[in-house]
Order: structure tokens, then sequence, then C-alpha cells
């Protein structure tokens, strides 16, 4: 929280002064005091769009919303597409999708989506066909395919190169071996054995994924045009100018976002892990 806010207020601390950028700490300690002053009051709760005052909570809630269900629904496709081609199907469909993946992961995701966009466009022009949209035009109607597919080929062209060595080291292990010999199913041991502790190294990597979709997050946002918390920290400044105490909201949203997010899919691989264990 407090590094939240000395990084919020920074900014503040520059000016012109004499042709050159003057630092000063005093209007930084300023906007301080009267941001913890203002949650008193109230005034902290509040911010501008134009010559309008909203309540800050009710933009912010239905962003935030908007973000976490992006980011979400993105990170289980991610997870679980990795475990099926990276563990079960690898020698099957993983190789090529490997392949592909890698391909589309070295292009920048404004290329990328520019890319999708056009192409999106260009079926539509071709054959007459509505098939994805290629921007939101609002909260009601959100492009949903696009956003998602692109914030899932980076973690998913990761997670499936990392997943699939770490699977292709276990089945080397001996008790792999044994089950074998025993003649379990195939089916059985990939998904009691080889799954079950390729798992741990899932979890790890968690932590990678989502802040690496995080990032993506700002980018996926601004050019799909989906109302989320990057719009509220970025747009609404450029737009109607720098407000301090909507930077901060912000950014403390983007913090609860990740580890909400990041506990979300804890408690889904939790949850399986249990169940293949009963």
């Amino acid at each position: 929280m407090v590094l939240i806010i000395i990084l919020a207020v920074l900014p503040l601390g520059f000016h012109n002064g004499d042709a050159k950028v003057v630092f000063s700490i005093i209007p930084m300690i300023d906007e301080i005091r009267d941001f913890i002053q203002g949650l008193k009051s109230g005034e902290s709760w509040l911010y501008l769009q134009g010559e309008r005052e909203r309540p800050l909570l009710v933009d912010l809630i239905p962003y935030w919303l908007s973000s976490f269900l992006y980011l979400t629904v993105s990170a289980v496709i991610a997870v679980i597409l990795s475990v099926l081609f990276g563990v079960f199907l690898w020698k099957k469909g993983g190789r090529l999708l490997n392949a592909v993946l890698g391909f589309t992961g070295m292009l920048p995701d404004f290329i990328l989506v520019l890319l999708l966009q056009l192409l999106t466009v260009f079926v539509h022009k071709e054959t007459g066909i509505k098939t994805v949209k290629v921007a939101s035009s609002s909260m009601s109607e959100p492009a949903i395919f696009l956003p998602i597919f692109t914030l899932v080929i980076i973690p998913l062209f990761y997670l499936l190169r990392s997943l699939s060595e770490r699977s292709h080291e276990v089945k080397g292990e001996d008790y792999i071996l044994a089950a074998k010999a025993k003649g379990l199913r195939k089916g059985s041991i990939y998904l009691f054995h080889v799954f079950l502790n390729v798992l741990p190294f899932l979890k790890a990597d968690l932590h990678k994924i989502l802040s690496i979709m995080l990032g993506n997050l700002f980018i996926i946002e601004y050019l799909y045009n989906t109302r989320g918390i990057t719009a509220l920290l970025f747009v609404q400044q450029i737009q109607f100018g720098y407000q301090y105490n909507l930077v901060i909201f912000s950014l403390l949203s983007l913090l609860l976002l990740y580890l909400v997010s990041l506990y979300t899919l804890k408690l889904l691989l939790w949850l399986i892990e249990r169940g293949l264990q009963r």
C-alpha cells in the first residue's frame, strides 16, 4: 500500500522550471496529505470525467470485474490446453501446436491483435459472415473471443513447453516404468502418475503466467476497447488529466486482480488434485 502511494505520487513531483525539469517533494507530500484527508471527507472517493464528478467505486467495480473475467477465463483456458497437449497428447498434437504457438508467440501483441482484426474483417467482407467482434462497442456488447484468444497465446506457449519437458522427465521415472509393467492402462498412468507429478511444476509457474498475462492485459484492453482497469488507469488520465486518487485505486485494483486470479487458479488445481487423489 505504501509503495503504491509513493509510486502514484512520483509524477506530481516533476514540473517545468526555467527550461529544465525540476523535482520537488513538497507537492508530493501535499497530495498524499490531501488524499488521506479525502478518504475521511469522501473527496478521494470521487473522480472527474471532464466536468462531471462521479463516484469512483460505481465505475471501478464493473471495470475490475471485466478485467477479472478476461484474465481468469484466459488463464484457465491456457492451463487446460497446456495440460491436455503438454501432458496427455504431446506426441499426437502437442508438437504441431507448439510450433504454431512458437510462431505466433514471437509476434508483438499489437501486431497479433491487428492481424486478427484484419483477418476478421477480411472474412466478413469476402463471405458476408459475421464471425467475432473486432472490438467492444460498450460494456453491454463486449468483444469476447479475440481478447481471450490473444491473452491465451503466450502463456499457453510457455506452459506447453514447460509441461512437455517435465512430462518427458517424469515418464522415465521408475514408478512410471513399474506402473507400465503392472499392465495399467495408459490413460490411468498419465492421469494418476504423470499429471499428478507434473502438477507441482504447474503450480509454481502460475505466478509467472499471471504476471505475463497482466502485462499483456494493458495492450489487449486498449486495442480491443474493453472497459477494464487499465482504461481507468491510462485512458482517463490521458483524456481528463492526472488524478492521484484514481491512479492509487486503479493500482490497488490491479494488485487485487492479480491475487484473486492467482488464488482462483490455485483453488481450481487444488480441487482437481483432491478429486484425483480420492
